[in-house]
């Protein structure tokens, strides 16, 4: 049986920012905290891989260089179409930068073995149970006993179901994504990133999506469909149908479900806390990655606090979130994706809506010139 004080499942952005924000903040915490992740990096990861400002100010806090050391495309020009309605949003810095996951997965995770912090991949947990002074856990590698146990295994972890009332406050997005060579008579102009919200007429909550990506020092595309899910007792929209008729040319997809940030679940209970898409993704957009690395922060905030008080509750942990810019940037999309997802499907809320993006995108571009 292994002991430690804070043990932290998944060995992801959100998890691995937990562990060095801790180091970041006291080094000697290197020797009281475990991260365990039940694959080995670089590990296969379906997602966008979309790192926006969110994500990339924590990790400069953290003193990583920026750029990063990776293949990358930034991307300074988003278009958002309506059927034949385009919104173009453009931006002297990048709206986001896009990464293929499982490499920007390996390169933080290495790099949180060179600042000291101890991660042991191969290693699945199959089971929480609350004891006295913290959690069991246990695991296909045998048992750990942690005072604080950090949820950082994703929307289909088991910590999740630990914390969270799925009868409460609850939304499970569906995504599918292929990524495939760029095509030679590709019409998606350098560094632009497209989202096609035409199908919500059709019962799309969500948009389907086309980035640029760099492979194998290649150009690619990482092209897919995200359907929220908000309205969740409106019908399912036909998400395979609707991705072929948007890229004829696509090979099969693969999938998964997100589950979703809500400001009123429950994120903490007793000794247990959870991050990223534990605690759930940006509804809006189902971005991942930049609020996965601000909640790091946060939670490791959280614990250093908790064991300077000897207090392990937990009781403030969704107050502190709320009240941060992590908190307010999901709260505003959560909002957003609730009225707009719902409103979408009917024609003149509809219209008002690309009227207001219309507005805000002017404006924006304005200032940047």
């Amino acid at each position: 049986m292994t002991t430690v004080d804070v043990l932290i499942i998944g060995g992801g952005p959100a998890g691995l920012s937990a562990a060095l924000h801790l180091l970041h903040a006291d080094p000697r915490w290197a020797a009281r905290l475990l991260v365990l992740e039940k694959a080995h990096h670089p590990r296969p990861k379906l997602c966008g891989g979309g790192l926006t400002p969110i994500g990339k100010n924590a990790l400069r806090r953290l003193g990583f260089p920026w750029p990063l050391p990776l293949l990358q495309v930034p991307v300074f020009t988003g278009r958002f179409v309506n059927g034949g309605d385009v919104v173009t949003l453009q931006s002297a810095e990048p709206l986001f930068t896009v990464f293929h996951r499982p490499e920007l997965d390996a390169y933080l995770a290495a790099e949180a073995r060179r600042r000291g912090v101890m991660l042991q991949e191969g290693v699945a947990v199959r089971r929480l149970l609350p004891a006295p002074e913290g959690w069991r856990v246990l695991t296909d590698a045998g048992e750990y006993r942690a005072r604080v146990v950090v949820g950082a295994d994703g929307s289909r972890g088991i910590t999740r179901n630990a914390v969270i009332d799925r009868r409460r406050h609850h939304a499970a997005a569906r995504l599918l994504e292929s990524i495939t060579p760029a095509p030679e008579d590709d019409r998606l102009p350098p560094n632009t990133a497209c989202f096609d919200f035409s199908a919500v007429r059709r019962g799309l909550q969500g948009y389907t999506w086309r980035f640029p990506l760099r492979l194998r020092n290649a150009p690619y595309r990482n092209r897919g469909i995200y359907d929220a899910r908000i309205a969740r007792k409106a019908p399912k929209a036909p998400l395979p149908a609707l991705l072929r008729e948007a890229f004829p040319d696509l090979p099969p997809p693969q999938g998964h479900p997100i589950h979703l940030f809500s400001p009123f679940q429950r994120l903490a209970r007793p000794g247990l806390l959870l991050v990223g898409d534990a605690a759930g993704a940006d509804p809006l957009f189902g971005e991942g990655i930049g609020p996965a690395l601000a909640f790091g922060e946060i939670a490791a905030a959280a614990i250093a606090a908790a064991f300077r008080r000897n207090d392990f509750a937990f009781r403030g942990y969704r107050r502190r979130l709320l009240a941060s810019p992590l908190g307010r940037y999901l709260t505003l999309r959560w909002a957003v994706a609730w009225w707009a997802y719902r409103l979408a499907p009917h024609r003149a809320p509809r219209r008002v809506i690309w009227w207001i993006a219309h507005a805000l995108a002017a404006y924006a571009n304005f200032r940047t010139r």
